[in-house]
This record gives C-alpha cells, sequence and structure tokens, in this order.
C-alpha cells in the first residue's frame, strides 16, 4: 500500500513506512510532477472511482483503508493537485480529509 498510495512521514512506524513516505508538501507536489510517479497515482487513483463500492474497508481492509484516506489527503492537499484525489475521498470518505495526515503537514 505504501508504494502505490505514498503517506506524509510520521504515520507510520514500521521500516517500509519510513522508507516510502513522502517527507513534507513540497516533496507531494515533485512526486505529482514526476512524469511517472505522478501520472500512476493519478490513474490508480481515476480506477478506484471506476469501482462499483464506495467501502474502502470492504476493498482494502484495514488499515489499508485509512492509509488511502491519508494519502489522498496528502496529495489533494499540493498546489495544483488533480482533482482526482479530492473525488476518490468524495467517493469513499464523505470527502473527510485525514486529520493526522493535515497536522502534519500543517502543525499551526
Amino acid at each position: 500500500m505504501w508504494y502505490i498510495f505514498p503517506q506524509i512521514q510520521g504515520l507510520g512506524s514500521t521500516e517500509t513506512s519510513s522508507f516510502y513516505a513522502i517527507k513534507d508538501l513540497k516533496e507531494a507536489q515533485e512526486f505529482l510532477t514526476h512524469p511517472t510517479l505522478g501520472n500512476r497515482l493519478i490513474h490508480i487513483s481515476e480506477e478506484l472511482l471506476r469501482l462499483e463500492s464506495n467501502d474502502a474497508h470492504q476493498i482494502f481492509g484495514s488499515p489499508d483503508d485509512l492509509k488511502l484516506k491519508s494519502s489522498m489527503t496528502l496529495f489533494s492537499s499540493a498546489h495544483g493537485a488533480d482533482p482526482v484525489f479530492n473525488l476518490v475521498l468524495k467517493k469513499f470518505f464523505n470527502a473527510s480529509r485525514d486529520g493526522k495526515t493535515l497536522k502534519i503537514i500543517d502543525p499551526e
């Protein structure tokens, strides 16, 4: 899950979570503008919108459903982000964003 839908650094405590974590919003923007990484993230996020189910827990199980929410929160917060990230949040989480991610990217 981490390498498909990266999250902000500070949410996970495993070696894998640390390896794939995004440092900050600047790095998230760089990820999105990378010709391969950004396009792949947008594409896989668009595929989620094509699913009939809107139950992230049913699709991913726990805690991966929460990881999806935090990833979409992170990338939807990046300047000039593709609207797909907000659409995924709307479909699977009633447009609710991940509070922990928001506190890390904007601690004030």
